[in-house]
């Protein structure tokens, strides 16, 4: 039995760990903490958690925990990551797990030093159709890739949401750019680096709203697109690929899986002149893409195989886009590429 420890009471853990959680035998949530010992307190009474501290250092002190779930605002998963890894947990990290190339490094070189398991919870990309799309991308299905546009959306949150906090490191582009550019580095495979960023915000004090951006690789390609944003109506999200061999558009890449009468079913749909829908697998077991991450989790753990499951390309992504998209704070020349909303 692997027992778990939650950082922080944040909305997305009922689905990313607590619903996968109660479907299994071999692991066991035993603790949560919050800044706050009432709402931890609070929070463990509701969701049933035997243990809750006030504190994430008196968690990471609790000897009884195994491994960790870190899903603290974006801007507090570096130090937090770190700290359980020098207390010996295994670390289930919310993305995107680091904002820079060099921290994500650290933390990787830190985790194996360790034997321990480092994950990002990039929980589309464990859907069986997702990852074998993925790797029949990189063996070469479309043959060379000449084209990729990604846009992920959501609908508006509340006034005041975390989301909306440039200090908390919240925005777009870090809330779902993040998905974009780790599925874009995948399936090309190859070094990229982000060439341009232009963001829209409510106003100077916020982070973006929306993020329009593109990628170059080394060929200097530069048809390699994204798009998130804060304003949909809905959540939307799909990729469009083209291949020397053919095309490919995949509706729903990002969110493959959609709640229906107390059970989950694949909502991901595929168009290609090359790839065949029927041959990829379908959700027999209803499971969400949570639960195939958790399961990747604990087999990684079962089997003792400890390889790190993040990517230092898309950190190194990450950190090029937040140079792009943030104000320079000391000093420096260059000027935020902002659209104020109207």
């Amino acid at each position: 039995m692997l027992n778990f420890g939650i950082i922080s009471t944040a909305r997305i853990n009922h689905d990313a760990m607590l619903l996968p959680v109660s479907k299994r035998d071999d692991v066991f949530i035993k603790a949560v903490a919050s800044r706050s010992l009432h709402k931890a307190k609070s929070y463990a009474e509701v969701k049933n958690i035997p243990f809750f501290y006030g504190s994430y250092a008196e968690l990471l002190e609790d000897p009884a925990i195994d491994a960790v779930y870190i899903s603290t605002p974006n801007s507090f998963h570096v130090p937090w990551v770190r700290e359980a890894l020098l207390k010996n947990k295994h670390v289930l990290c919310e993305k995107p797990f680091s904002p820079t190339y060099s921290e994500a490094l650290d933390l990787i070189k830190l985790a194996k030093s360790k034997g321990l398991l480092l994950m990002e919870a990039m929980h589309y990309a464990y859907h069986p159709t997702v990852r074998q799309i993925i790797n029949e991308l990189q063996d070469g299905k479309l043959g060379e890739i000449e084209n990729v546009f990604t846009q992920l959306g959501i609908p508006t949150p509340f006034e005041g949401d975390i989301r909306y906090q440039i200090n908390l490191m919240g925005g777009s582009f870090m809330h779902l750019g993040c998905y974009c550019l780790h599925f874009i580095q995948n399936i090309l495979n190859i070094p990229l680096r982000l060439d341009n960023v232009c963001v829209e915000k409510k106003d100077k004090q916020s982070a973006d709203v929306l993020s329009i951006g593109n990628l170059k690789s080394t060929k200097g390609l530069d048809e390699f697109l994204f798009k998130t944003t804060f304003k949909d109506r809905h959540l939307n999200s799909f990729a469009k690929i083209q291949g020397t061999k053919g095309s490919l558009t995949i509706s729903s890449i990002f969110n493959p899986v959609s709640s229906k009468n107390k059970r989950f079913v694949d909502v991901i749909e595929i168009r290609s002149d090359v790839f065949n829908r029927d041959q990829f697998p379908s959700n027999v077991f209803h499971q969400t893409c949570y639960d195939f991450q958790l399961e990747t989790f604990m087999n990684a753990i079962k089997k003792g195989d400890f390889t790190p499951l993040v990517d230092s390309r898309h950190a190194a992504l990450i950190e090029q886009g937040l140079a792009l998209t943030r104000p320079v704070t000391s000093g420096g020349k260059r000027k935020e590429k902002l659209l104020l909303a109207s």
